[in-house]
């Protein structure tokens, strides 16, 4: 397989584990939020890798290597550490209700942690205790779990970092904190993230979601617990009716670039921002749902925002 040459603005991100670890319904949800599509690729189908890809403000290309997780796969890919090659970081997820599959997903962990190691990976390596469902966040069980595999992947690996998510398909926001651990690294995305968190935090907001005229979520953090079919119900038909409306003031020639609707018990809002990269204008929005009495210092501090996003993506 030939290599292909590095781009600068193009980001390899792998998400591995066993067969039937979660990694397909992690990516459904993801697709719901990105965008994500299937590229033509050049690899044989035998390897069962899926490569998807999706592009922020026509600058940064996110390519998404999802590794197949049977066993006849993971031989391959454990022979061949070319498939490896230019990652910028691993995702690597352990269903954390197969208790009778944790010795054969650290043993594969650890079969693919040599390889990166030959490779001077430069990042931590994301680990994602998937299928952690809502109603098992309290479990004591479950605790011990994931505190056991912590421990011991941590004391056999001592020379490489690692960050620990608990993710589940019915918790969308789950999945986008681990994602977003490796996007907001490699995009510049890290005062973002925290001023999106602080609105929800310190606003009582039931989302902030920064988003693209395209509808790509860039960034989002949610008050509640929401799975996928909540996203597309509340989050999703909410992004698009926004933009259709901008869309339709553009149409216009109506330069308006915010937008409220109320109804008995919340005000969203979205902000329109202008933001200049690469000599390019790209249009970039902020949607909140917070209360009436707290929309007025959201605004405030969405103003507080815009220099943020600019400085971002220059």
């Amino acid at each position: 397989m030939a290599v292909i040459p590095r781009k600068s603005n193009e980001f390899k991100l792998v998400i591995a584990g066993l067969d039937n670890a979660g990694k397909t319904s992690a990516l459904i949800a993801l697709r719901q939020k990105y965008n994500f599509y299937e590229r033509v690729k050049n690899l044989k189908p035998t390897i069962k890798i899926d490569y998807s890809s999706f592009k922020f403000l026509n600058k940064y290309r996110i390519n998404l290597w999802d590794m197949g997780g049977q066993k006849k796969f993971r031989k391959i890919y454990i022979n061949n550490p070319i498939y490896f090659e230019d990652t910028d970081y691993i995702y690597y997820l352990i269903d954390i209700q197969d208790e009778v599959k944790f010795e054969e997903a650290i043993e594969y962990l650890h079969e693919l942690l040599k390889i990166f190691r030959n490779l001077a990976y430069p990042n931590e390596v994301i680990v994602c205790f998937n299928k952690y469902d809502p109603q098992f966040r309290n479990n004591e069980e479950f605790r011990d779990r994931t505190d056991m595999i912590k421990n011991l992947v941590k004391s056999q690996n001592k020379d490489i970092k690692f960050e620990f998510y608990n993710t589940s398909y019915y918790d969308i926001s789950s999945i986008s904190k681990a994602l977003s651990r490796s996007l907001n690294s490699l995009l510049n995305l890290n005062e973002i993230d925290n001023g999106l968190n602080n609105l929800v935090s310190n606003f009582n907001c039931r989302y902030a979601i920064l988003y693209t005229d395209s509808g790509i979520i860039i960034s989002d953090h949610y008050l509640d617990t929401m799975d996928i079919r909540e996203f597309e119900d509340k989050i999703s038909h909410k992004i698009s009716g926004d933009l259709e409306f901008f869309q339709m003031l553009k149409d216009e020639n109506v330069n308006i670039d915010d937008r409220i609707t109320f109804s008995h018990d919340k005000t969203d809002y979205v902000k329109k921002f202008s933001i200049l990269s690469e000599n390019m204008d790209n249009t970039l929005y902020i949607g909140v749902s917070t209360t009436v009495n707290s929309i007025n210092e959201v605004k405030i501090e969405l103003e507080k925002l815009s220099n943020v996003l600019q400085t971002s993506f220059v």
